[in-house]
């Protein structure tokens, strides 16, 4: 089997269409994947922080992930930006949520979400 063959994508869910404050998202079907591709597109420059919460189980509490560094030190799966992106975040449990936090007041988000295998 080649990698191209083990490389496997789930549908693309539309979150949120046009958020305008701090939400989470809710829970989100990542059986069978190990990472999550999201893309958010801002309406205008805007400052928001997105941050992955995630559970074993569907009706589980819902807790910050963290990723671990070659160093050993743990990382926050979040990511802050300020104009449309997608940014992929791997080791996830099947269970996740999206939370996204307006840093500034002033423009709205679109976020879509595609559970996927990563390598």
């Amino acid at each position: 089997m080649t990698e191209i063959d083990q490389i496997m994508k789930g549908n693309v869910t539309p979150l949120f269409t046009d958020l305008a404050a701090t939400a989470t998202s809710g829970r989100i079907d990542c059986r069978g994947y190990n990472a999550i591709l999201i893309d958010v597109e801002f309406s205008g420059a805007a400052n928001w922080t997105f941050k992955l919460q995630g559970s074993l189980t569907e009706h589980g509490t819902y807790k910050d992930l963290y990723e671990q560094e070659n160093t050993g030190a743990m990382t926050l799966m979040s990511y802050q930006c300020n104009g449309s992106r997608m940014f992929l975040f791997k080791g996830i449990p099947d269970w996740v949520k999206i939370v996204a936090t307006e840093d500034v007041e002033g423009q709205s988000v679109t976020i879509k979400v595609q559970p996927l295998n990563a390598g």
